[in-house]
This record gives C-alpha cells, structure tokens and sequence, in this order.
C-alpha cells in the first residue's frame, strides 16, 4: 500500500473543509487545513507577496492562501485530485 502526499491550495476555509471531509471518506491517513499566513514583509514586499500570480498573468491563483495538506492511498489519488479541485482547490 504506497501513500502520496497531496499539497492544494483553496480560497477559502470552507471549500477546503469541503474537501477535507471527503479525503477523509476516501480514508485519508492524514488531512490538516491552514491558513497561509504572509510574514514575508512590509510595504513593497508584502505587496508582491500578496499579489502573487502565475508568469501568464493568471489572476485565479491570487488569495489562495487556505492549504490543505492529506496523505492519501495511491489507488485513490486520483479520485481524490478530482475531489480538492470540484471543492475549487488547485494542486
């Protein structure tokens, strides 16, 4: 029995909650929500931080600071990728 770990990133608690509780009925053997907190800076550096977005001007990645970490059986990851990102998570 081989475990992935699965790293997503949410938009809000609730969404990720969403998913925690179906990664647990897919027996997840580890699933922890968090709140990613920006100590990176003041003023200009904390702005950028806070603006984070991919290289092609994606504006969807930005105020995804809610992670979600599981460890998760590797013959239902797949599954359970398709769970966190119907709960509007990205991976």
């Amino acid at each position: 029995m081989a475990e992935k770990a699965i790293l997503a990133y949410f938009h809000s608690p609730e969404q990720a909650e969403g998913a925690a509780a179906k990664l647990k009925a897919l027996r997840a053997a580890e699933v922890q929500v968090d709140r990613f907190n920006n100590e990176i800076g003041r003023g200009f550096e904390s702005a950028m931080a806070d603006s984070m977005m991919s290289v092609d001007g994606d504006m969807k990645s930005v105020g995804l600071d809610i992670i979600l970490t599981a460890v998760i059986d590797d013959s239902v990851y797949d599954q359970a990728c398709r769970v966190i990102e119907s709960a509007g998570g990205s991976i």
